[in-house]
């Protein structure tokens, strides 16, 4: 908790954002006060996994945050010296992102905006840094089949040098209503099967909401085309 001091606006508009989604997957970064909603995951385990990985490339790097939800991710490596650029697809997390990073030291920016094969084709090579797809790339794949996200990973890894990358397993029970699982791969890193000269290193595997199993979290980096 921080001795940061915000508006009553400021917390009203974030506690009336909060009730109006269908939960509250992150804690708000560095908030100066206890949101009413508790969140259902902690991110820090990760964000400390990530930076131990990144050494001292941090400071000056852009990064691209893939589903960023609450934006959690984004502004503790902001905070740190990196440029951060998160998308989303609902509003109001996009929404609350910006509300956390008017309070946050550094540069951030948040929009709406999902992974596609024409976000894709939208950056160019060495626009970012870094890429975090933090338990978002299952959603996607129900949708767009394994396929597809083999073709996007092929094109991502050229674009941006390294990717962080924390993937459900198949082998997880989703929770009511949801069928992810049914449309996932045996193998997590068959979703970099069509691409070439990539070094993938597991750096930790963390609990999620979802159930006991813990979801492994890979560092992927390559070789970015000119």
């Amino acid at each position: 908790m921080t001795d940061l001091c915000i508006p009553d606006a400021t917390r009203d508009r974030i506690e009336a954002l909060l009730v109006q989604g269908k939960n509250v997957y992150q804690p708000l970064y560095n908030a100066p006060f206890a949101p009413s909603i508790a969140p259902l995951r902690p991110c820090d385990d990760r964000c400390r996994a990530v930076e131990a990985s990144m050494g001292d490339r941090i400071a000056g790097r852009k990064l691209w945050d893939v589903g960023c939800s609450l934006g959690y991710n984004t502004l503790y490596f902001v905070e740190r010296g990196m440029i951060g650029h998160g998308i989303d697809i609902d509003p109001r997390n996009v929404a609350i992102c910006n509300e956390i990073a008017g309070w946050t030291r550094g540069e951030a920016r948040f929009s709406l905006g999902a992974l596609t094969p024409e976000t894709v084709e939208t950056i160019a090579p060495g626009e970012y840094d870094y890429a975090f797809f933090f338990s978002v790339l299952h959603h996607i794949i129900e949708v767009r089949g394994l396929a597809a996200m083999q073709d996007m990973m092929r094109e991502i890894t050229s674009r941006i040098p390294t990717i962080y990358v924390e993937l459900a397993l198949r082998r997880e029970i989703p929770p009511p209503g949801y069928t992810w699982d049914r449309h996932l791969p045996e193998d997590e890193l068959a979703i970099f099967s069509t691409c070439s000269g990539l070094d993938i290193t597991p750096i930790g595997r963390f609990d999620t909401h979802v159930g006991p199993m813990q979801r492994p979290l890979y560092r992927v980096s390559g070789k970015v085309r000119s």
